[in-house]
């Protein structure tokens, strides 16, 4: 199993069988004139189990730890979710499941802000990805 990708929204949902669907993706900069600031994103983790390793993910728990850190290195947030891998329909393709966990934000600081998100598996698979979201102030007559 391999973390594929990560991308940062400004929401999500799911649907009756469990697809994640993501509102406003590349939504990674926030313009705001003033700081403190407050925003809500949502980051989705996006997992792959290779065909054949189906079978032996199925029912296995995966835990996500979400950290926003600020440009100075402080930690603005920190949050977690799990997901457990789903039966393979066709266990000759590869499986995947996605994790998503909402970022309720409270800004202090303009730049670059990393959103690292780490996982975690049963088997003891430790995978990491990173992303940005980048706090501006508006243009000006904007």
């Amino acid at each position: 199993m391999r973390l594929e990708w990560i991308l940062l929204a400004e929401g999500a949902g799911t649907n009756a069988v469990g697809n994640v669907s993501a509102i406003s993706i590349n939504s990674n900069v926030f313009p705001t004139p003033s700081i403190p600031a407050s925003t809500k994103r949502v980051v989705i983790a996006h997992f792959i189990g290779e065909p054949g390793e189906s079978a032996d993910l199925a029912g296995q728990d995966i835990t996500i730890d979400a950290r926003v850190l600020s440009p100075s290195g402080n930690v603005a947030l920190a949050n977690s979710a799990t997901g457990k891998f789903g039966s393979p329909t066709w266990p000759e393709l590869p499986s995947a499941m996605d994790i998503m966990i909402e970022l309720q934000l409270r800004i202090t600081e303009y730049g670059a802000h990393d959103v690292v998100v780490s996982a975690q598996a049963e088997s003891g698979a430790v995978m990491e990805g990173r992303i940005q979201l980048h706090v501006m102030e508006p243009p000006p007559g904007r």
